[in-house]
This record gives C-alpha cells, sequence and structure tokens, in this order.
C-alpha cells in the first residue's frame, strides 16, 4: 500500500456510501410525499430537494474515482473526491433548514 491510512479512510468512507445506496430506494419513494404535506405556494426548496435526493447515486459513484487519485499518489485529492457525498448532503440540509424558516 502507498499509504495505510490514507487508504484505510477510503475503504471506510466508500463502504458508507455503499451502504447508503441500500436505503437509495425507499427515500426516492419517499421524496414524493414531500410535496403532498406543504401547504404553501412556494415550491422552490421542495424541487431542490427531490432534485438533490434523485441525483443522490451520481456522488456516491463519482466517489469511487477516488482511487484513481489514490493510485497517482494524489492523496488529499482522493479524499476530497471520496467526501464528494458531503455537498449533497449539506444543500440537503440547507434545503430543509431554509424550508422550515419559511
Amino acid at each position: 500500500m502507498k499509504n495505510r491510512t490514507v487508504a484505510y479512510w477510503l475503504l471506510f468512507i466508500n463502504a458508507i456510501n455503499l451502504v447508503t445506496l441500500i436505503a437509495y430506494p425507499y427515500m426516492l419513494f419517499i421524496s414524493f410525499y414531500m410535496f403532498a404535506s406543504s401547504n404553501t405556494n412556494d415550491y422552490v426548496l421542495e424541487y431542490i430537494a427531490a432534485g438533490v435526493l434523485a441525483t443522490y447515486p451520481v456522488p456516491v459513484l463519482a466517489s469511487f474515482t477516488c482511487w484513481a487519485f489514490y493510485k497517482n499518489y494524489k492523496f488529499k485529492t482522493a479524499l476530497i473526491m471520496a467526501n464528494l457525498i458531503l455537498v449533497w448532503v449539506a444543500v440537503l440540509l440547507l434545503a430543509a433548514l431554509a424550508s422550515t424558516l419559511v
């Protein structure tokens, strides 16, 4: 191994990402109910949340490219790519927070 610590972190992060993909179909199905419970006429935040949930597998699959960076000794870039999913989680949390404030 080139860098054991980075390799173990990449394995751990990718394992968590794979586990979350198991619950993805259920969460996508449940996300359709966001529109049914809304009592406002402003659906922008609901559309953002639904879009984030619909595109969730994209960053999970893109995070597996971290191994290409690991192979080329770009360890910081590999860790950034492995944590790419955090961007989607942050947008989803911000949309949820903004919808409660509106």
